[in-house]
């Protein structure tokens, strides 16, 4: 069955109505006023999560370390291809990029998209109308959505916290989450579910910084001095005081003299090293379960960062694939909002090409040498295929193109 009989036998023409049937959930809640704060959404998460994941970025060593990688194995470099191939365009986005610095940018739309979830930034256009003069990065923070029933498409606002109203303009103001739920036109940030360990983490540390002032890294020292003998005259609370006193005023010839290398007592003293080490590791594997599960959380893979503990073979490589896929996902909304980019710049240049592809280049390969024995074979398979008169040279060059 062709595509038109499937077509057919499908729908009838009263079948075929134009326009959305279904209800945007969102427009039954809506408020019927003028106020815009009073129509604007919210996100299904706490707005202030976003300046939370933002701060943990900087003080979390394990959050910190999956931003950088992500930085700098997402941003492999891009190519923009022009259809059909047009010299004067090439050159208009070579020196676009070049006084855009294009290449820092796309380091900050990754940044925006690990931290946000979504891109957003005003493309703005020259005084003359004659090509876009700069891209701006808007804060997500910052942006509220508004339903219109009419279009059925949410517009953007930007609202700062002196309550100051800025309406954007959709065909120049870009927010392209990377994912998002029914009903919310927000990009989730991929650290968001991290945020409930952040505090946990940080309290532990805290705690096991606490106890290395208190009590040194290997241990510490228990003296044992014999009682003093209480004089006939004292009273129990100046013996207590003495006692006291005696103890405060040993201890720190004690710390003092070990930091010299030695250590005076009395004849009856006990000595002894309180060793620590031994509950340590309990410490340190409770520890790496909490920075495991905050890479976890923050949707990058813990065999990536160096904890190979419990990681077969294969499931380093399921991980492996988990986070390229990533990567991809990444390249391709950040493809989408240059190829707009460099399509309205050419447009008001009075540029007109059929179209503006942003190619990335693939991410780094981790396992080079068994991809190009796999490519081999594959090749080696196509030649035998043409050899035997199974496909044709047309046929075969179609497979190798796909294949190199």
């Amino acid at each position: 069955m062709n595509v038109k009989e499937w077509f057919l036998n499908l729908f009838k023409k009263n079948d075929i109505k134009p326009g959305r049937q279904s209800v945007e959930p969102l427009s039954v809640y809506l408020p019927k006023t003028k106020d815009v704060i009073s129509r604007v959404i919210n996100p299904k998460y706490p707005r202030e999560a976003l300046q939370q994941i933002e701060q943990a970025v900087f003080t979390n060593p394990i959050l910190s370390q999956i931003h950088n990688l992500f930085v700098n194995l997402a941003n492999t470099g891009h190519t923009v291809e022009i259809v059909p191939e047009n010299e004067n365009a090439k050159k208009e986005i070579q020196l676009f990029a070049s006084q855009q610095n294009i290449d820092a940018l796309v380091n900050s739309l990754i940044t925006q998209i690990i931290l946000y979830g979504a891109i957003s930034c005003e493309i703005v256009l020259s005084e003359k109308l004659d090509g876009v003069a700069k891209i701006v990065r808007v804060h997500p923070k910052d942006i509220y959505f508004e339903y219109n029933e009419e279009t059925d498409e949410f517009k953007p606002y930007q609202i700062l916290s002196n309550n100051e109203i800025r309406e954007l303009n959709p065909k120049t103001y870009i927010y392209i989450p990377l994912l998002t739920i029914d009903g919310s036109p927000y990009g989730i940030p991929p650290m968001l579910a991290s945020l409930s360990l952040i505090n946990t983490t940080n309290q532990f540390t805290e705690e096991i910084s606490n106890l290395a002032k208190k009590l040194g890294i290997l241990g510490f020292l228990d003296v044992k001095f014999p009682p003093l003998p209480k004089a006939p005259s004292e009273t129990e609370s100046e013996y207590q005081e003495r006692l006291q006193k005696f103890l405060e005023e040993t201890g720190k010839s004690i710390t003092e003299n070990l930091n010299k290398g030695i250590f005076l007592h009395f004849e009856g003293t006990e000595v002894n090293f309180k060793d620590i080490s031994a509950s340590i590791g309990g410490i340190k594997e409770l520890l790496s379960t909490l920075e495991k599960w905050t890479i976890e959380s923050a949707k990058a893979q813990p065999a990536l960062l160096g904890f190979s503990d419990g990681y077969t073979e294969t499931w380093a490589s399921v991980s492996l694939h988990i986070f390229i896929s990533q990567l991809k996902n990444y390249h391709n909304i950040i493809e989408r909002f240059l190829e707009y980019t460099y399509k309205l710049h050419l447009a008001l240049k009075g540029i007109f090409p059929d179209d503006v592809n942003v190619i990335f280049a693939n991410p780094p390969s981790f396992n080079a040498k068994d991809e190009e024995d796999a490519k081999k074979t594959k090749v080696e398979w196509v030649l035998s295929l043409l050899q035997g008169g199974v496909i044709s040279v047309e046929e075969a060059r179609n497979l190798l193109a796909d294949i190199l």
